[in-house]
């Protein structure tokens, strides 16, 4: 048997299809060798860690489970903007070789936002959020409503008072002037005190460091964000943006006028119409469109039941779990529930201390005695007494002038635990927005109408249309009390989990923080001083502003606002009237942020005693 040589097995070209397979063998051998490429070296990397390697991640800035990474991104990314703009700027021109600065600054930064997010764990904010913030926000649409209407009158001392110096004589403010200017002062020694607890004391210590931190979050907070947010138009441009693009109607109908005009030059061609007078054709159609229509309205409710039963599953999963971490274990004396006769009597217990809030009477610390327990040797020799021993004392014992032992104390129930009311503030501030200042002709404010020029019927009209609806708007809010006082338990539980899961969920804040970049560092820096819209500008804002709230009103709802659009418009013209004033909203902004930071550092609003 001959072998045939490799020469002579391959006769011939070879193969489109075996020069195509060899080319891609080798495609895949050089992309499987080739190193797979380097990530890109970000700002935060660059700025905040540049001992790390290239392709190694950032350490995670936000401990808990529940963050992210896009929101650890996010505030890095946050983080590094603010140091280049307002520390390497300067710090370059010092010294360009050291490149520890940063990171250290980083490093205390990282304590800071760990030790925010520890108390913000541990914090429940649905009072802040259901309860304090609307009820500020009604006093604040309160009291500028009445400095409002005392303009131009003799409690305006003479008529001479501006309304931001009567709004500032209701809620005086040590933070802020009668002309909105905040101090400066008063936020850094907020900022230093959050430092102070946040930071341990050797980072506390060294004033160098502390000051840059200090000083870089005063220049975000005071130079960039308190005076943009305090401003009508940049307020009335927020709610447009949270609205979305406005519904082009207007556009629609005039687009289609020069069509309808065109067509009506065009002549018409007329069809023979059918002399029958019943099609299966059409009633075939008809039949399937009902079918349809039933069955997408049946998929509809069937998928809102799904997820109502889902999500009243996970209320009362979440509320089972808080309840459960609040438990109480027993004490130290009582481990079987049960009261330890050896046990000392308990010191007695201070109630704690209500913080001091601005504008309102501290509290006194009461000191509330525990109940008296017996001591040891009336427990030790308790016994249940017998109709002889009650009667006639034993003769080895003489009688005694104390009084017979009492039964043996049972444990003391703790009370229920109140269930907290969500609604009722909120319903409250919905009922004032809907309520019209007094017509300036009312006997309610004849008073301060004695100086004041009396304004044309033209501009009373629609307000008093508005007044006219004050009983509709009442009636609602109280048929919305109702139906919240009857499922107040429910609410109190679904409330704070809409809150956690959707408003503070990590999607959110991540957009949160993701827009506060993009608006104070555009192109990567300090955005420059944009210069406010002109009159007509802010004007035409809070005009499209006002159209577009009644127009989201719903048509059933829509009699609440008022009887006529005239009437509408004026109720929410009213409504935003609050806002139309920077002193003011200054005013409330700063009462904001007391709030929050005495909800999430208590100890601030108390006042030391010595």
């Amino acid at each position: 048997m001959t072998t045939i040589p490799p020469s002579a097995r391959r006769v011939g070209p070879r193969s489109i299809q075996s020069v195509a397979s060899s080319t891609q063998s080798k495609d895949k051998l050089v992309l499987s060798t080739r190193p797979p490429p380097a990530k890109p070296v970000t700002l935060a990397k660059r700025l905040l860690f540049p001992t790390l390697p290239a392709d190694a991640d950032l350490p995670p800035l936000l401990v808990s489970p529940a963050a992210s990474p896009e929101l650890n991104a996010e505030l890095y990314d946050f983080i590094a903007l603010a140091l280049r703009a307002y520390v390497n700027s300067w710090w370059t021109k010092i010294t360009r070789y050291d490149k520890e600065f940063l990171p250290e600054i980083t490093r205390i930064l990282t304590v800071v936002f760990r030790t925010l997010e520890a108390r913000l764990v541990v914090t429940d904010l649905s009072p802040l959020v259901f309860r304090d913030l609307p009820t500020l926000l009604n006093q604040h649409w309160t009291d500028y409503r009445n400095a409002q209407a005392k303009l131009h009158t003799s409690y305006a001392t003479g008529g001479a008072a501006s309304l931001p110096q009567l709004f500032h004589q209701m809620q005086p403010h040590m933070a802020v002037s009668a002309d909105g200017v905040i101090d400066v002062v008063y936020v850094r020694q907020a900022v230093d005190h959050i430092l102070k607890a946040c930071l341990p004391p050797e980072d506390y210590e060294p004033e160098t460091e502390r000051y840059i931190v200090r000083e870089v979050i005063l220049k975000v907070l005071v130079g960039s964000v308190l005076p943009r947010i305090t401003q009508p138009w940049f307020i009335h441009k927020v709610i447009l943006d949270l609205m979305g693009p406005e519904n082009p109607v207007g556009a629609a109908s005039e687009s289609s006028a020069p069509e309808d005009s065109t067509s009506s030059e065009r002549p018409t061609l007329q069809r023979r119409s059918s002399s029958h007078h019943f099609s299966f054709q059409a009633v075939a159609i008809f039949f399937l469109s009902a079918v349809q229509s039933v069955s997408g309205v049946c998929l509809s409710i069937l998928h809102a039941y799904r997820q109502a039963r889902e999500t009243i599953r996970k209320v009362n999963q979440s509320a089972g779990e808080h309840h459960a971490g609040e438990r109480q274990h027993p004490s130290d004396g009582d481990k079987d529930g049960r009261n330890t006769p050896d046990a000392p009597d308990p010191a007695p217990t201070p109630a704690p201390h209500t913080p001091a809030l601005p504008g309102s009477l501290s509290v006194p610390q009461i000191v509330v005695p525990a109940p008296p327990s017996p001591s040891s040797e009336s427990t030790s020799y308790m016994s249940p007494p017998s109709q002889t021993s009650s009667t006639t004392p034993p003769a080895d014992h003489p009688p005694s002038s104390s009084p017979s032992p009492a039964p043996p104390l049972t444990p003391a129930v703790p009370p229920p635990a109140q269930i907290p009311n969500y609604t009722h503030p909120p319903l409250t501030f919905l009922l004032t927005l809907l309520t019209p200042p007094p017509l300036p002709n009312s006997p309610s404010s004849s008073s301060s109408t004695l100086t004041s020029p009396s304004p044309s019927p033209t501009h009373t009209a629609p307000l008093a249309a508005a007044h006219a609806s004050h009983t509709t708007a009442r009636a609602l809010t109280h048929v919305l009390t109702l139906l919240a006082s009857l499922s107040a338990p429910f609410l109190a539980r679904l409330l704070p989990y809409l809150l956690y899961a959707h408003a503070l969920g990590a999607p959110a804040l991540a957009s949160a923080v993701r827009a506060a970049r993009r608006a104070l560092f555009p192109e990567g820096w300090p955005a420059p001083a944009p210069e406010d819209p002109g009159p007509e500008e802010q004007a035409e804002m809070r005009a499209r502003l006002g159209r577009r709230l009644v127009q989201a009103v719903p048509g059933p709802l829509a009699m609440a606002l008022g009887p006529t659009p005239a009437a509408r418009a004026a109720t929410v013209d009213a409504a935003l009237a609050p806002l139309d004033s920077q002193a003011c909203n200054a005013h409330l902004m700063v009462f904001i942020l007391d709030l929050v930071l005495l909800t999430v550092f208590p100890e601030m609003g108390v006042s030391e005693e010595g």
